[in-house]
């Protein structure tokens, strides 16, 4: 695989990645069909980042993460919505998706000298836009990564406070449905809210679509079983699951998915707890509304049992068991 050079890569960005021009000429040119595009939904800061980066290594695999400007042309602006229903999908704006995602698979074909074939995107905000997305590639698959809401919110307030992104709506993060509700609230109380709003969301969106057209992980299994997970992908979604393509991925990366429990105080946890209660029983994450504070020193963060099973009986992927591991990254 060819690495793109600095002056490449700001060509690319300039000319295309980001230039409305070019993403609108391109609609209107006659463009390749695109097979069963896949896109990798879930709460930002739950390891789409690093899924999307590895998942889009597979060599019948075009990766367009985040491809902010080619699904939303006002993607900067601080007060428009992020849920779309199919509603919102005029017909040269899906035809402009699907023009420029025919033309870069194509490209990327040729670049790369692989046997490039489909299509697979990450952009957090697509997760509020299923419907949507179905209305442009009616044929579309969907990953859906799902983490402990604890260590979500607890991650979305770092990057807030690294990034300086403090004066941005919600740290300029995906906005579900009723985000003005609680946008101006404490961080803790905000970030759970759009969490539960997002996933809420997503769920609800996928509930209407075959369950083959889904594979449903965890994050917290997904870093214990990196590859494993990756190859239950490939099987499901039809891509090669050969030793050359699988071998790319390592056997598990790092956790740190319990750092919130060191770095939170008693009145941030118990904010999350009044908030985030209910959808981690669901996902199974906790038992009930008394949940212990994990021991942060447990590198793990669930047992085995937590990460293997499902609470959805729609998850679309068949589990596997788990082997714990030493801990290596947040995401």
């Amino acid at each position: 695989m060819r690495i793109p050079g600095p002056f490449e890569r700001t060509l690319w960005q300039f000319v295309w990645g980001r230039n409305p021009l070019t993403l609108g000429i391109i609609a209107v040119l006659p463009h390749p069909r695109v097979d069963r595009p896949i896109f990798i939904l879930g709460s930002p800061r739950s390891g789409t980042s690093v899924f999307s980066r590895l998942f889009g290594q597979h060599p019948q695999l075009a990766n367009w993460s985040e491809g902010h400007c080619l699904f939303d042309p006002m993607y900067f602006s601080r007060t428009t919505e992020h849920r779309w229903t199919d509603e919102d999908a005029s017909w040269i704006g899906s035809r402009r998706l699907r023009a420029n995602v025919g033309y870069f698979t194509k490209y990327m074909r040729f670049r790369q000298r692989l046997p490039i074939c489909r299509f697979t995107n990450k952009l957090p905000r697509n997760t509020l836009r299923v419907p949507y997305l179905l209305k442009a590639f009616p044929d579309a698959q969907f990953v859906h990564i799902i983490r402990d809401g604890r260590a979500v919110v607890r991650s979305m307030i770092r990057a807030v406070e690294r990034q300086s992104k403090q004066d941005r709506v919600l740290g300029a993060f995906a906005r579900p449905p009723g985000w003005q509700d609680y946008y101006q609230k404490d961080p803790y109380e905000a970030h759970s809210r759009q969490w539960v709003g997002i996933e809420s969301t997503v769920q609800q969106d996928l509930a209407a679509i075959p369950a083959d057209r889904i594979f449903r992980t965890r994050y917290e299994e997904f870093i214990i079983r990196t590859r494993g997970i990756m190859k239950d992908v490939c099987e499901q979604f039809g891509l090669r699951t050969d030793d050359k393509a699988i071998n790319r991925w390592p056997e598990h990366l790092e956790n740190r998915n319990v750092k919130w429990s060191r770095e939170c105080s008693p009145e941030q946890i118990e904010t999350m707890r009044a908030w985030l209660t209910p959808l981690l029983i669901e996902y199974g994450y906790v038992q009930d509304v008394d949940w212990p504070v994990p021991n942060p020193d447990d590198k793990v963060g669930m047992t085995q049992n937590q990460a293997t099973t499902s609470s959805d009986p729609a998850a679309g992927t068949a589990e596997k068991p788990t082997t714990p591991v030493p801990a290596a990254s947040d995401t």
